[in-house]
């Protein structure tokens, strides 16, 4: 469903809601607002679009084409080997958004989400597989099997106005249709104003100063306009400078589990966290020595889980376990950007069945790795 529509007509309530002009009306107050705001939120649309790159013909060409195909890449021109499969094979097309082969720069902007990628033959392609940067650009994860060439992409893009914004939409939408049916009751200011003094009554025409301020006359939606818009720009402001190094700045997902003090932040090197028995529940490790301790790690999907012997140490006399991890170790489950989880859990052999462990789980928390202090390394290509 695409709308950049900043209130719908389900807001308007049941007495504005069933007019005719309550579409309208809706559209017309968000379309004001975006203006009259700077043109800053645009609102969101979903859209579907495929993407074919310029190596396409090779893609769709029949068995006499050659294996390799001259191809100039950064200056240099390279024979690239097609895959079994039609796709690429070479490493330049599964990189980390290093070749302009691996990455694709959506039409939108800005990116809010991606829904789905499809390849050529109308597969979904594991989320895992690419990440989205910038809000603009599809790259594909190192090592992915897929390459953006001929897919389909499914995103939603644009600015959604804030809170305060849907609310003077709706407002202005809701008077809107107090005006196209003649409602006495619209708020909106009229030119006409009708004065009676000392028995003798005039018109008189309001030259209505305020629509040149960018205002509407309705306080509730002028205090929007004026805190979002205080200098009435026309248009959004927009910086170049041809002095800045191109750089392409990577967001992390946010954490999967609220942010506590059991969260290990992995540096370079290495990270370490402490768990107090009590604070986990684990004191009844205090009294049988049969039990063992041990940490797992998984990935943002959980697609990928290790387990780490020996990471996790048990000390009965301290009554504390202290975790200690490698950064290599935690980046090759996690990756260099996205966060993922830990799991501290004690095993020993079932009392009523020796062959099988009980297992209790003592502790699930966010596991991430940081470069220095930044989680949101920059990388220029």
């Amino acid at each position: 469903m695409s709308s950049n529509l900043w209130t719908n007509v389900e807001d308007l309530g049941s007495t504005y809601a069933d007019s005719d002009y309550a579409y309208d009306a809706v559209k017309t107050a968000s379309y004001l607002l975006w203006a009259m705001s700077g043109r800053k939120y645009s609102g969101t649309t979903t859209v579907t679009e495929r993407y074919v790159s310029i190596f396409d013909p090779y893609l769709r060409a029949g068995a006499s084409i050659l294996t390799y195909v001259p191809t100039l890449i950064d200056g240099d021109v390279r024979n690239l080997r097609l895959g079994g499969s039609g796709l690429y094979g070479d490493d330049d097309y599964l990189g980390d958004g290093t070749s302009s082969n691996t990455r694709i720069r959506l039409r939108g902007r800005k990116v809010v989400k991606i829904h789905t990628v499809r390849d050529i033959d109308g597969n979904i392609i594991d989320p895992s597989q690419y990440y989205l940067v910038e809000h603009s650009t599809l790259l594909a994860s190192p090592g992915a099997t897929w390459t953006p060439s001929n897919v389909e992409v499914t995103y939603t893009y644009g600015t959604p106005p804030p809170t305060a914004g849907k609310n003077a939409a709706r407002m202005l939408a809701i008077e809107l249709v107090k005006l196209y049916e003649g409602d006495d009751t619209c708020a909106l200011p009229q030119r006409v104003t009708s004065i009676s003094r000392q028995g003798i009554s005039y018109t008189v025409l309001d030259n209505q100063d305020f629509i040149d301020d960018l205002r509407t006359g309705l306080y509730a939606v002028d205090l929007f306009l004026k805190t979002s818009n205080p200098d009435k720009a026309r248009a959004r402001a927009r910086v170049f400078s041809p002095d800045v190094p191109k750089a392409r700045r990577i967001t992390p997902k946010p954490f999967l589990f609220t942010e506590t003090a059991f969260d290990l932040r992995v540096l370079p090197t290495g990270g370490s966290v402490v768990l107090y028995l009590d604070e986990v529940s684990g004191d009844f490790l205090l009294n049988d020595n049969a039990w063992v301790v041990s940490m797992t790690v998984s990935d943002y999907t959980g697609s990928k889980t290790e387990t780490f012997t020996g990471a996790a140490v048990l000390n009965r006399g301290t009554e504390k376990i202290t975790v200690t991890v490698d950064y290599s170790d935690i980046l090759a489950v996690l990756g260099p950007r996205e966060p993922g989880s830990y799991d501290i859990y004690c095993t020993r052999p079932s009392l009523a069945n020796p062959a099988v462990d009980e297992v209790i789980n003592l502790l699930t928390a966010n596991a991430s790795i940081q470069l220095g202090t930044r989680v949101e390394p920059i990388y220029t290509l």
